[in-house]
């Protein structure tokens, strides 16, 4: 096993290599905006059928966001089960659909960074250089619909594997809210039902952390061995367990950044809505928030595939002593 760069000499690898590859960010970035429009979709819809069902006032639903109003649609058509059935039916199709095309190009752009890689020598060694940044500038349009045609069918699979547990996660978190709900309804266990509430939000949250941190050494792994997903987690366990530190490493960091941003992006957007209250200068919120959208969501697709970058150059060093009959193997 080659020796892992220091934790932060792969960020700093990660993010140039990213930055000479800066268009995959907007693809990205495009792609992943363009899955949350079809999202909203279904739920839209669902406002408006329970707008008519119940009589209820559309924008009253939407007052907090998209996430809110699918659990308020969700929530007012309980007493319609056939019209419930139809709204999660199409979340869910329309959820699943687009994860799949989503990740498809998301294994697309994940091989330029892992081309990148391979190209750019040293380019994380100081001083660094603009000439050795343009060195890893490999990405174009034709690599990125090559890459997605090539790894294509691994990606719909690791897709269907990723909504089926988030589907889990989903349907436990909800369980566990119903349980917390009867406790509450008991009077000699009714002090109990925050910490179950508590409990069950944190593990769902660390859950998800865990689930979206294993697909996306998944789809390094599948991506950089050219391998199918079943010797991929033969792999990416071995990878994680014998290379704990620096996996831990890179995502704590990330973590920690994305955590603060999202800190900076919220006391943003409540500047921006304390601004829209005034006559005069409430005219420019319009433009400053799609401003600050734009900003967050390209800043927020950069961290996330230099972190990816960053796994996966020490990813190719850990596995670039591998024997060619050892992975023979590995396929069989």
């Amino acid at each position: 096993m080659a020796s892992a760069l220091p934790l932060r000499a792969a960020l700093v690898r990660g993010a140039l290599i990213t930055a000479a590859n800066w268009p995959i960010v907007l693809i990205e970035f495009t792609i992943e905006s363009l899955y949350k429009l079809a999202l909203a979709v279904p739920i839209v819809g669902g406002a408006f059928m329970v707008a008519v069902l119940l009589d209820a006032d559309v924008r009253a639903l939407f007052e907090e966001g998209l996430r809110s109003a699918g659990e308020k649609v969700a929530g007012s058509l309980q007493s319609a089960p056939i019209a419930l059935g139809s709204f999660l039916v199409a979340v869910a199709v329309v959820a699943v659909g687009g994860a799949i095309v989503l990740y498809v190009v998301k294994v697309g752009t994940l091989a330029m960074l892992v081309k990148a890689d391979r190209v750019s020598g040293e380019v994380q060694r100081s001083p660094i250089s603009l000439a050795s940044v343009r060195r890893a500038a490999v990405s174009d349009m034709a690599g990125v619909v090559a890459a997605a045609r090539r790894h294509g069918r691994r990606a719909t699979a690791l897709a269907l594997w990723l909504s089926v547990t988030y589907g889990v996660i989903g349907a436990s978190y909800i369980a566990a809210l119903g349980l917390a709900l009867r406790v509450a309804e008991s009077t000699a266990w009714s002090p109990a039902w925050p910490l179950i509430v508590l409990i069950s939000t944190s593990t769902g949250v660390v859950a998800v952390a865990v689930v979206n941190l294993a697909f996306d050494l998944l789809r390094v792994i599948v991506v950089t061995d050219d391998c199918e997903v079943r010797p991929a987690l033969t792999r990416l366990r071995r990878f994680v367990v014998q290379d704990a530190r620096q996996v831990l490493g890179i995502f704590g960091v990330v973590f920690a950044f994305q955590l603060l941003a999202t800190a900076a992006s919220v006391m943003m957007t409540a500047g921006l809505t304390f601004v829209a209250w005034v006559p005069i200068a409430g005219l420019i919120s319009a433009p400053l928030r799609a401003a600050a959208w734009l900003i967050q969501g390209l800043l927020f697709q950069y961290v996330a595939l230099a972190a990816v970058s960053a796994y996966q150059t020490q990813y190719r060093r850990f596995a670039a002593p591998a024997a060619p009959a050892e992975l023979v193997r590995e396929h069989a």
